[in-house]
Order: C-alpha cells, then sequence, then structure tokens
C-alpha cells in the first residue's frame, strides 16, 4: 500500500520544479572569488564589508592579497558589478 502524501514534502519538490523549470531566472550561483577567477558573466553582485569598500576609497594595491582577491571579485562582470551588501 503507497504512502500517504506529505503536503511538505510535495510543496517543497514543486517549489524545487519551479525553480528548475525557471533556472535562468531563478538560480544564481554564489561563488567565492577563488571559485569565480577566470570566469564572467553580465552581471556580478558582490558582498563588500566596510572595509573593502574603503581600500576601493583609497585605491588597491597589487602587494595586498585582500586586494588582489577583491580585484578578481569586482572584475568577474562584462557589464555590471554591485556592491549587494546593503
Amino acid at each position: 500500500m503507497p504512502r500517504r502524501r506529505n503536503h511538505t514534502h510535495t510543496a517543497r519538490l514543486e517549489n524545487l520544479r519551479i525553480r528548475l523549470h525557471d533556472w535562468a531566472v531563478t538560480l544564481v550561483p554564489g561563488l567565492t572569488a577563488h571559485q569565480a577567477k577566470g570566469r564572467e558573466w553580465d552581471v556580478v553582485g558582490v558582498y563588500l564589508t566596510g572595509a573593502e569598500r574603503e581600500s576601493l576609497r583609497r585605491g588597491l594595491s597589487s602587494d595586498s592579497e585582500d586586494h588582489r582577491k577583491l580585484y578578481v571579485a569586482l572584475t568577474r562582470a562584462k557589464r555590471m558589478t554591485m556592491d549587494v551588501s546593503g
């Protein structure tokens, strides 16, 4: 005898089905700067800390590993990079 459907599970599966069907619109990859290196997207959202914003105001230095990582993250966009940290 088959088990009764569990509404919670079927609702989750339905949500997943919808997201997979419209993957180009609804799924956004979340990657570290290391994972994104060498790849590009039309638009990139970057979560910047206060210290990173200040570094950008003062200018990045190629001598700083943190600045190099920030540079990689900010240069993955073909058209636009957005600060999504609020």
